[in-house]
């Protein structure tokens, strides 16, 4: 039976923190989505509200990733999990402000909900969580090939925020009454677009945590190395 060391407690409580993390942020997207949907300017306030919650969270992360390596002397795998660790953490604040967005412009599209039932908003959010939820499963079950699979779905949500875009920019151009809701989509659109951007970061984190491998800006990485340019799917 391995000998369990003091830094093996530490990463425990950095990994419990983590989790909690991405559920407090899974939570809240499903809530801002749905004060949207509904009109529920209550449940859009509390997701405002509750985002003070997310970074206390992501201090309590920073200040255990400080910990460990203040008290200890992590190595290889454990470092890795630290520079992981701080690069999720950042994302998942991230995804949180996002969340915190979406919620405010709830209040102007409960008067509009013409405008919001012409894109792809609805179908945005299902995919951007999903991609949310998967690379909390990678991340949790330590699986590259759904951290990678993540990677590709990111393209997709960007297809549907340029193709919303330009269908809310004629909208406004024929009823320009309308502008105001537009502009509201517009900036719920370009979160959603974020959100599934951080969870393609996150996924990126999980590869370099298991095959110490960084993938992000392979094209760039490609022309330094004298490769052939190639890029992984979703970057």
């Amino acid at each position: 039976m391995p000998v369990r060391r003091p830094i093996d407690d530490e990463l425990q409580e950095l990994h419990a923190l983590l989790v909690e993390m991405a559920d407090l942020v899974d939570e809240q997207f499903s809530n801002a989505m749905n004060s949207v949907i509904s009109g529920n300017i209550g449940d859009a306030s509390e997701v405002v509200e509750r985002d003070d919650e997310v970074d206390a969270l992501e201090l309590a992360i920073d200040r255990q990733c400080e910990r460990i390596l203040a008290l200890h002397q992590p190595v290889s795998r454990e470092l890795r999990m630290l520079i992981v660790a701080i690069k999720i953490n950042t994302d998942l604040e991230r995804i949180g402000d996002h969340c915190k967005n979406v919620a405010k412009n709830a209040k102007y599209l409960a008067r509009t909900p013409e405008v919001f039932e012409q894109t792809s908003i609805a179908e945005m959010a299902d995919q951007s969580r999903t991609m949310l939820r998967e690379v909390q499963d990678a991340f949790l079950e330590r699986d590259t090939l759904k951290a990678r699979r993540v990677l590709a779905k990111d393209r997709h949500v960007d297809r549907m925020h340029r193709e919303t875009f330009y269908k809310l920019i004629d909208l406004a151009k024929g009823t320009p009454e309308l502008m105001e809701a537009v502009g509201h989509v517009i900036t719920m659109s370009k979160a959603l677009e974020r959100i599934s951007d951080h969870a393609k970061n996150i996924a990126e984190a999980v590869v370099f945590l298991m095959e110490g491998i960084d993938i992000r800006h392979k094209q760039i990485q490609d022309r330094a190395d004298g490769g052939s340019g190639t890029s992984v799917p979703g970057t």
